[in-house]
């Protein structure tokens, strides 16, 4: 099972394009909140507390059909796109966890 550093490690790699101007800031929180608590024994643990702890974050299940959510960080008020946290980074943080748990390999073809 992972520590704390390594899930840490997960948000490394920032994506290069975000759909909102809040979205870093969300992925920095949602790292913290994540590293907060102690760490899932499972990849399928660890993608079911990213869902909880985003969902917590913004308010809004991330399924809703709202295409951006407000929430506050740091007393800023921040938007998140909704649609790029579902469709590019949750899965991308979840696919990182699989790796890292091992359930999918790390190396590419």
């Amino acid at each position: 099972m992972p520590d704390t550093s390594e899930i840490a490690r997960l948000f490394d790699r920032r994506p290069r394009q975000w759909g909102a101007p809040g979205d870093p800031v969300a992925w920095d929180v949602l790292r913290d909140r994540i590293c907060a608590v102690p760490v899932p024994e499972t990849a399928t643990e660890f993608a079911a507390l990213l869902r909880h702890e985003f969902t917590h974050l913004v308010g809004i299940d991330i399924d809703d059909t709202a295409a951006e959510r407000e929430f506050v960080a740091g007393g800023q008020s921040e938007t998140v796109h909704l649609p790029t946290w579902r469709t590019i980074l949750l899965p991308l943080l979840t696919t990182r966890a699989r790796q890292l748990y091992g359930e999918l390999p790390t190396e590419r073809p």
